[in-house]
């Protein structure tokens, strides 16, 4: 139970209203994201919703939602350096991560949340620190979210400290949560409007509330178009955008995360595949979009729809991104590439003290759609780093080669149901009593 106590000074007597504004913590939103691409031919369709949580000691039911961009939470004091208290430290079993699938996917992180005793935290919060990429542990206090070795993950949980810790390569993590027995003082989600409801007590009246919350932004260009369906009104602070959610949500006081709409839109975009068959034999369909500034969003996970199909999950990274925001939608297993070495034309001879290798490839490309497509194509050629290894005869016709990274690339228009081959080869010449690998 809290309360609020407010001193007023008038020079005379008066009656009115008033509006109490206040602090919680533990409450926060990130936001994740919808890309639709009905076929190649189509703009994108983005919707983008908030994943709104909160652990501020009430439930708050049927509220009106503001989303803010504003984070009360950015801490400007210096540090302080407080008591270091030892205390023992007791072997625990330790639950492990869960892998999705039995096999890793990439940039995905795996991990698994969980207290002193060994006992699993659900529900527990976990972010990337400085982005807006987060979510929930589930019932077993395990988790998965897109991430990268060096990311620092902020996990936090009601009646635990938050803890920082760093992916690794092998991306797995082990939150340990330790008790916070100190006085509850972050500061992450402003409410206001509230007025007092008499009847129970220092609540406040459900029907008056509302919630702000930290977190996104907004619009208007020529290739995008806003959807008319959602109802949410879009205001411009000097630094901070704040979204209001007509519809009333319920969110509770669970720790849980509350999906909420804010805004649709569609959007122009230029459709390119990308193929490196050397790595992966599936081309990857990408949509380069500009003027995306516009729309003020936030880093944030992409659930891919293409064709009615769901591919997937991506990262939305707009921090990185230049004029042009790309996007990759996922693999089309409509378009086939091929990479191939040409026996009959590839070789080892043996000359003096030296060995010579000769490589010849074939890529073939084959689009299966209905329309053309445009695709890039790289491969490389490999790079001495010794003066007795020599990499000769190069050949990649209609391809660019970058000298310093020797990476070559095609730019190709596939026509629909027909094939496109490519070629290209090298000679390796190194010491015959020495072993390469060259595949």
């Amino acid at each position: 139970t809290s309360e609020i106590l407010v001193t007023v000074s008038s020079k005379e007597a008066a009656t009115g209203n008033f509006t109490i504004t206040y602090l919680v913590k533990k409450s926060g939103w990130f936001p994740t994201y919808d890309v639709r691409v009905k076929d190649i031919s189509s703009p994108i369709s983005l919707q983008y919703k908030a994943n709104v949580f909160q652990q501020s000691g009430e439930d708050w039911k049927d509220i009106k939602l503001y989303l803010s961009t504003g984070n009360p939470n950015e801490n400007g004091t210096k540090p302080v350096v407080n008591p270091w208290y030892l205390k023992y430290v007791y072997a625990i079993s330790r639950p492990a991560p869960k892998v999705i699938g039995g096999s890793y996917s990439p940039n995905t992180v795996y991990g698994v949340v969980y207290d002193e005793r060994g006992n699993t935290i659900p529900g527990a919060t976990v972010a990337v620190k400085g982005a807006r990429t987060g979510t929930s542990a589930d019932s077993q206090g395990q988790f998965s979210m897109l991430a990268k070795p060096g990311d620092v993950l902020v996990v936090s949980g009601l009646g635990y400290l938050s803890q920082e810790i760093v992916v690794g390569n092998d991306r797995t993590i082990q939150a340990m949560m330790r008790e916070n027995t100190s006085v509850l003082s972050e500061v992450v989600v402003t409410a206001y409007g509230a007025e007092r409801d008499e009847s129970d007590g220092y609540g406040f009246s459900d029907s008056n509330k509302s919630i702000t919350l930290r977190g996104i932004s907004s619009l208007k260009a020529k290739d995008i178009e806003r959807s008319q369906n959602l109802i949410t009104t879009i205001s411009y602070q000097p630094t901070t955008t704040v979204y209001e959610i007509k519809e009333p949500y319920t969110i509770l006081n669970d720790g849980k995360t509350y999906m909420a709409e804010i805004d649709a839109y569609e959007m122009k975009a230029q459709f390119e595949y990308y193929a490196a068959p050397k790595i992966e034999a599936d081309a990857f369909l990408t949509a380069k979009i500009t003027e995306w500034q516009e729309l003020n969003l936030l880093p944030g996970e992409a659930n891919l729809f293409f064709e009615g199909t769901y591919l997937g999950k991506s990262l939305l990274d707009v921090e990185n991104a230049g004029d042009t925001l790309n996007l990759s939608l996922g693999k089309d297993k409509g378009v086939v590439v091929k990479r191939t070495l040409l026996k009959e034309y590839s070789s080892k001879r043996f000359i003096g003290s030296n060995r010579t290798d000769n490589r010849q490839y074939e890529i073939v490309v084959r689009n299966n759609k209905q329309q053309p497509i445009s695709i890039i194509i790289e491969d490389q050629f490999p790079i001495s780093t010794m003066k007795e290894i020599e990499v000769q005869d190069r050949k990649y016709e209609g391809a660019k080669l970058d000298d310093d990274t020797q990476k070559i690339t095609w730019q190709l228009t596939a026509d629909p149901k027909k094939e496109n081959k490519i070629g290209f080869g090298y000679t390796v010449k190194y010491p015959k009593d020495k072993t390469l690998q060259l595949d």
